[in-house]
């Protein structure tokens, strides 16, 4: 219904609009449409169940949701820094960053939609009205996010700075989402330049997986790290080499508004900066930039999804290693099959990719917010605690986080169809498959990266931790084939994205507790070698045992898709 509005808003401009060839009734209908479809679209965190006839309604108001709670964060910087001129330039460079990230990482596929040439443009619809309903739609996208992140900090200036700094804050806004936008386009229209279609999508998809680890490393990390005494005397205009950066002329706006007998010369120069260059960067994008853009998109558009068959014998290097591997570790046709299955298409399907790879980066996050920043002292005092302790069991065990996410997602995939293969093979053995699956995921994810953190925890305590790997590596094993018995129902790749869950939540409680409960038990029995060399003996033999009932999974205990 809100959205409604939005369109007779615009179209309160309709005499304008017809002065430049553009069709209100046509407009209208193409705006509800679009808006419409952006509250249908998924999210790549949206945890609806795609295969559902159900409409979804509010997919682009939880959007804003989310990016709200945001702004009622960035705020408080508002408050916390006492220097107004400092405060506005942290809270409008993290405004610009998360409303381009967002940008890119959520509004990336209408950003480069061309479906519309398809559908629209062989309709008796003027070049003019298809234009501005384009331009209308990102803008009107793009205002939202805008209107969601800034609230908090609009409402905030109001009430403590007045009216005057609240129409200028108002003005703040506008040119802060103007330039990101302008970043934003920089950064595809650059990209599109240098790359093929095919590079492009996968910079896409590898800045979601940025962009997810930014966000889950600013939530653990800047609450600490931001100590606002840090700030306390400085002088921004002390440093001329940070005048390169928009938010310095942005917040230069609000220090002519505020303190205008006191502004300096460069204050002043920082503020023209910022009222022009919003229009200097949009002729630097239409005239620069722009020239072949449209053939780029056709381009993307005209690629397939992943625009290369791969075999499955691999390409490359990767064929000569995953093969070999294959014979050693999986030396039965049928689970040879499943592992080679599993280690091919989990480099090939990029919503694994994004939904995986960012799991990578939270071992190191929750480590050295636990080891560092969690923790009081100086920082030779925190280093001298986290070299003397067994905090290195805590890193071995959140590795598992990993093996959980992969073992999660490896049987989802958007093109589960494809997955009647599997019927029609003269097998009745599915749990071989399961059994190559599994073996694919520790070969290929979970046994480098913890064999990185294993190196490292030698080279900083010592030999001392070898059985400490041992044990932590087999709790890890068992682990992972708990998750894949009770959680992962499906061979590789063979379900829909977020399918249900509903009835597992116990379940899933109760395997996240082993390894926590073994990972504390560990730390505080690591004194003794004895007892960790026969724990890893025992879980050594639970590993073998437990995979050794999940290789005789049946078709009876899986779940298929429909």
């Amino acid at each position: 219904m809100f959205n409604r509005y939005i369109i007779n808003f615009i179209l309160l401009f309709k005499p304008l609009f017809v002065r430049f060839g553009v069709d209100p009734v046509q407009l209208r209908i193409i705006l509800n449409v679009k808006m419409k479809m952006d509250d249908r679209r998924p999210k790549f965190y949206s945890q609806h169940k795609q295969t559902q006839k159900k409409e979804v309604n509010n997919t682009s108001w939880l959007t804003m949701f989310f990016l709200a709670l945001t702004g009622l964060f960035l705020a408080f910087m508002l408050i916390m820094v006492k220097q107004p001129y400092i405060g506005h330039t942290v809270y409008f460079s993290a405004f610009m960053v998360m409303l381009s990230i967002t940008l890119i990482s959520d509004f990336t596929s209408v950003l480069i939609d061309v479906r519309d040439n398809y559908i629209i443009l062989p309709r008796p619809v003027s070049d003019s009205t298809f234009t501005v309903s384009r331009i209308l739609h990102i803008g009107i996208h793009t205002a939202k996010m805008a209107l969601a992140l800034s609230i908090s900090g609009l409402i905030l200036t109001f009430i403590l700075q007045g009216v005057i700094a609240g129409l200028v804050f108002m003005l703040e806004i506008f040119i802060g989402t103007i330039l990101s936008i302008f970043l934003v386009n920089i950064i595809y229209l650059v990209v599109l330049k240098l790359t093929s279609p095919q590079k492009f999508k996968d910079f896409i998809s590898y800045f979601q997986i940025v962009f997810s680890v930014l966000i889950f490393a600013a939530y653990y990390m800047l609450p600490r790290l931001m100590s606002m005494s840090m700030l306390e005397g400085f002088e921004l205009l002390n440093y001329p080499f940070l005048g390169v950066l928009p938010p310095v002329w942005i917040a230069s706006l609000h220090e002519l508004a505020v303190h205008f007998r006191s502004a300096t010369s460069l204050t002043l120069f920082y503020s023209v900066l910022a009222l022009v260059a919003p229009v200097i960067s949009l002729i630097f994008v239409v005239k620069v930039l722009a020239p072949g853009f449209n053939q780029k998109l056709l381009a993307i558009s005209s690629s397939g999804e992943e625009g290369t068959v791969i075999s499955s014998e691999g390409q490359g290097a990767s064929k000569g290693l995953m093969n070999s591997i294959a014979k050693r570790i999986a030396p039965d046709p049928i689970e040879n099959a499943g592992f080679k299955i599993t280690w091919l298409l989990s480099s090939r399907y990029r919503d694994f990719k994004v939904k995986v790879y960012p799991s990578f980066a939270f071992v190191p996050v929750y480590f050295v917010y636990f080891g560092f920043i969690n923790v009081k002292g100086s920082l030779s005092e925190r280093w001298h605690q986290l070299m003397t302790g067994n905090l290195y069991i805590l890193a071995l065990y959140l590795t598992s986080l990993i093996l959980t996410t992969v073992m999660q997602h490896v049987s989802m995939t958007e093109k589960y169809k494809a997955s009647w293969i599997y019927f029609t093979t003269p097998h009745q053995q599915p749990g071989k498959i399961l059994a190559g699956m599994f073996k694919a995921v520790i070969i290929k994810f979970y046994l480098p990266y913890f064999t990185v953190v294993s190196v490292l925890s030698v080279l900083f305590w010592g030999p001392k931790v070898v059985n400490d790997l041992l044990l932590a590596f087999m709790v890890g094993i068992v682990f992972g084939i708990l998750v894949a018995l009770f959680q992962v129902k499906g061979l590789p790749f063979s379900q829909p994205v977020n399918i249900k869950k509903g009835g597992k939540i116990f379940k899933t409680f109760g395997v996240m507790l082993l390894p926590m409960a073994l990972g504390f038990l560990h730390y505080y029995t690591a004194r003794w070698e004895w007892a960790i060399w026969i724990a890893v003996v025992i879980m050594t033999f639970m590993a073998w045992l437990s995979f050794s009932f999940y290789r005789k999974e049946t078709w009876e205990s899986l779940e298929l898709a429909d």
